[in-house]
């Protein structure tokens, strides 16, 4: 390799070493790790004694170990405490940010000081709340008290899908929910230590310059606006958002490259134009590096009042680099400066690596500057030969070169990120080449140059007539998103393959990377992989088991067959996306009469029908069996084509699949016994029996806490030992899924030895 080129593949190694730790379904031992590592210090005496072969594949295993090293070391660091179950208590703590959610509703981050009613043995440090209904916002700093229902991030909805505890506990964040009314000031805690103090201000300034431009332009452009500047997005209308992810353009509300270069960059010309034109200046001072500094200080200012979110935090680096290498006289727009970022990121953030926005934006800006360093191999020639000196022609010429321009970095950048949506997101936008071509010059030109301006002069407040523009210009840009939007929006891809991400990313960084022709073969590798993805059909399971054990979902062909009449949208849109869903089909319900009469002495109590830790009821009568028997008319149900579920509201809901396999989601524990009798697979909520006597399949929302959601294929056999069944979680060993072994009654961590989840993880 030539002098340094070495240096861009030391991201990547390390990154690379990072996404193994995190994947695994268990932590290497720490030992094992410290041990490979030596291989980087062996690399190193070797590459000085002249050994670059043998000092390079000692380099790969010691970047590598070093990698799963930082991913250990921010895991340990952060030790997170994510809640273990849903629960209502009393909450007391600090409000550390806010953030505007629409129709005058907040999110608070609140840093818990105590819980009570009941008292949490292992209560979260940070939560996030929403306070419904139309009130004041709470301040930062304020000490509050209320009644609140907090519930654990979600898990996967389907195996292969995002964990969302992972990226919560990376964030601090251990639980989310909302409070019963409004919340009790109690009085205001002032930060300790001068950093505290710098970053509550920093917090409170944010919520003032977002509250400030949404006063100034009520509705969604206003909204927009501050999503720009203070990265403050939720205040959007839901229907807005939707419309900007189908049309492609939802990467203009985060705070990411695309923002702080714009804002970077304007500021820079501006300045520099400025400088230059007063002659006495810049004969003076070097007007580019003076230039390049005050960007610096604009855009570390843009960054303090975005939240400090992971998205702004890395577009910061990146452009605080590349405004570093102008006042050290170096190439600003090069691969090494890009893989630097990627460095720094990597070594504070490992985690980083396992998001979309992290590998979509370095994706995207890795094959544009591959992109156009062999555009500019190329064009040296033909540049030679313009003529010099404005004439309709040269301006016709720079017009079709900006538009040329902003067309080839939406195909670039589309297909470097086009793996990436299809694995995180399942889809791909249809017409986001249009959107982007048709808005880009509104948010160049309009959007970013009068958000800078009125920044610039809110403090003398003057701000109001260029944030007025600036939501003129997002009002355009949102009818662009409305009008695309219309035309079919998104590309519903299905779950992605578990190797198109590394093989798309193999790909990707062969092409950027690399200088010789085998780059091509890289290209070739990231293209392949993406169609070859999409000639795949989705595999559909028979039936899926969502991991709070109350729905489940009979699958025939892209219909699906929900136990209940309003499935949970977050849930089942996931289903919907990965799976290519159409169709849903809804549960006959039916209502029966239990009446009302009190449990039997204690003395007379049996153990069925009784759930520890709470009050028992009546045991079911004959005729109140037969009743339900009656409802759910399940016996004459046949096989259908297209399944679907019957239900006894609030009691049970039995299905049967077209191979004869019957299901049952009991929510009255007292049928458990019923189901049990009269089906092959039994979910219920909480029962003192650990089996069914009659074999059928029995879970419990306890084995789902920790195996997370189910597929099942029926495999045409009615009998579970015919089955094939698959979860979501193959383990609770790493840190951001513990949580899912803690028993609150017996404050200890407690994984189940159950062999229905030893027989779901070895699938």
């Amino acid at each position: 390799m030539s002098f340094g080129h070495a240096f861009l593949f030391l991201p990547v190694a390390l990154g690379t070493g990072a996404a193994i730790w995190f994947a695994l379904p268990f932590a290497p031992p720490l030992a094992h790790l410290w041990l490979a590592s030596l291989f980087l210090a062996a690399a190193c005496l070797l590459g000085r004694a002249g050994y670059q072969k043998l000092s390079l594949a000692a380099a790969i295993p010691g970047l590598l170990a070093g990698g799963m090293l930082l991913a250990r070391f921010e895991s340990d660091r952060l030790a997170t405490i994510i809640l273990d179950s849903p629960v209502t208590t009393t909450v007391t703590g600090v409000v550390e940010r806010r953030e505007a959610v629409g129709d005058q509703r907040w999110r608070y981050v609140l840093n818990i000081l105590e819980t009570s009613g009941p008292k949490l043995k292992r209560a979260p440090e940070r939560v996030t709340l929403i306070v419904r209904g139309k009130t004041d916002p709470l301040q930062t700093g304020s000490v509050v008290r209320g009644r609140a229902r907090l519930t654990p991030p979600s898990g996967p909805a389907l195996p292969g899908l995002s964990d969302f505890s992972f990226p919560a506990y990376f964030d601090g964040i251990g639980a989310t929910g909302f409070f019963y009314g409004s919340p009790e000031i109690l009085g205001a805690q002032e930060a300790k230590g001068i950093w505290q103090q710098a970053v509550q201000f920093a917090f409170a300034l944010r919520s003032y310059v977002g509250d400030r431009i949404r006063q100034l332009n009520p509705g969604d452009e206003g909204a927009f606006a501050a999503a720009i500047v203070t990265d403050e997005r939720r205040a959007i209308s839901p229907q807005v958002v939707e419309a900007l992810r189908s049309s492609g353009l939802a990467h203009i509300v985060a705070i990411s490259g695309l923002n702080m270069a714009l804002a970077a960059g304007i500021f820079f010309v501006g300045l520099r134009t400025v400088l230059v034109m007063l002659t006495g200046v810049s004969a003076r001072v070097p007007v580019k590096k003076v230039s390049a500094f005050g960007a610096l200080l604009m855009v570390t200012a843009y960054y303090c009042i975005s939240g400090f979110g992971v998205s702004a935090e890395r577009a910061y680096i990146m452009m605080a680099i590349l405004l570093l290498a102008i006042l050290f006289n170096r190439p600003s727009l090069s691969m090494h400066n890009i893989a630097l970022a990627a460095l720094v990121i990597i070594v504070l953030h490992p985690s980083s690596v396992m998001g979309a926005s992290f590998q979509m934006s370095f994706a995207a800006t890795a094959a544009l500057l591959a992109c156009y360093r062999i555009w500019a191999d190329r064009a040296h020639e033909s540049d030679q030969a313009l003529v010099s000196g404005f004439s309709v022609r040269s301006l016709m010429s720079g017009v079709s070169r900006v538009l040329a321009g902003t067309l080839m970095t939406s195909l670039i950048g589309g297909l470097a990120t086009a793996a990436f949506s299809i694995a995180h997101f399942n889809q791909l936008t249809a017409y986001g080449l249009a959107a982007n071509l048709a808005t880009m010059p509104i948010i160049s030109l309009i959007v970013m140059p009068s958000g800078l301006i009125g920044m610039l002069l809110m403090p003398f407040g003057l701000d109001q007539p260029f944030f007025m523009i600036m939501s003129l210009g997002l009002k355009l840009v949102i009818a662009v998103a409305l009008e695309v939007a219309s035309w079919g929006g998104n590309i519903e891809t299905g779950r992605a393959a578990s190797w198109l991400l590394p093989v798309a990313t193999a790909g990707l960084v062969l092409f950027s990377l690399l200088r010789t022709r085998l780059r091509w073969l890289g290209l070739l590798i990231l293209v392949a992989s993406v169609c070859v993805n999409g000639l795949m059909d989705p595999s559909r399971p028979d039936l899926i088991v969502a991991e709070d054990g109350r729905m489940a979902a009979l699958l025939s062909g892209t219909s699906a067959s929900v136990t209940t009449e309003r499935p949970s949208e977050f849930v089942f849109k996931q289903w919907k996306n990965a799976l290519g869903l159409e169709e849903v089909v809804m549960p006959i319900v039916t209502r029966v009469d239990m009446g009302k009469r009190e449990a039997a002495p204690e003395s007379n109590r049996t153990v069925s029908g009784t759930v520890l830790g709470k009050t028992p009821r009546h045991a079911l009568t004959s005729k109140e069996i037969a009743l339900i028997d009656q409802a759910l008319a399940i016996d004459q149900l046949p096989p259908l084509q297209r399944p679907r579920f019957s239900c006894v509201k609030n009691l049970i809901c039995m299905g049967r699949s077209p191979s004869g396999a019957r299901i049952a989601i009991v929510g009255d524990t007292r049928l458990t016994g019923y189901a049990c009798d009269r089906s092959d697979l039994v979910i219920v909520s909480g029962s003192p029996f650990t089996l069914c006597r009659s074999g059928a399949l029995f879970l419990t929302v306890a084995k789902l806490k920790q195996t997370g959601s189910i597929e099942v294929w029926f495999n045409g056999q009615p009998h579970p030992s015919s089955w094939t069944l698959k979860s979501a979680l193959q383990s609770n060993e790493r840190p951001w899924q513990l949580h899912r072994l803690y028993d609150w009654r017996t404050n200890t961590f407690q994984p189940l030895d159950d062999e229905t989840i030893r027989r779901l993880r070895v699938q």
